[in-house]
């Protein structure tokens, strides 16, 4: 059984008592970037997240959700890519983590340095091709 739902319970009330005034899930989901609904099964148990929406509940919670999920962690430079858009909630929140993962791939594929030149080419074509170049 994965230890996923346990996790995730503790760090939604962590986040929820460290919220000035009264947080509420919503607020939470929107945080998150995924519908109630989605983020209710996570609690629950009933699913897991993948992909984007694990690196999503990471820049919120911290990268130690890959290890709770027993998954590979993400490059540290396109972490700290994603960082820098923490700020976003709702559907640019994911879109941001599609994107970096859409990146993540090609880099890998191709045996990219993420400190590259080519790198930089890559983010800026993927960012663009999600909508996030404006």
């Amino acid at each position: 059984m994965s230890k996923f739902p346990a996790w995730f319970n503790r760090a939604y009330k962590r986040w929820n008592r460290s919220q000035p005034g009264e947080e509420d899930f919503l607020a939470f989901c929107d945080l998150l970037g995924y519908s109630p609904s989605k983020v209710l099964a996570w609690l629950h148990g009933e699913s897991v997240p993948e992909g984007p929406e694990v690196l999503s509940i990471a820049g919120v919670f911290g990268i130690d959700v890959y290890t709770v999920l027993s998954l590979p962690k993400p490059d540290p430079e396109l972490l700290k890519i994603f960082d820098l858009f923490s700020h976003l909630h709702g559907e640019d929140r994911s879109r941001v983590a599609l994107a970096i993962l859409d990146a993540e791939r090609h880099l890998q594929e191709y045996d990219i340095s993420t400190s590259s030149s080519a790198a930089k080419e890559i983010l800026k074509n993927v960012f663009k091709k999600y909508g996030l170049d404006k």
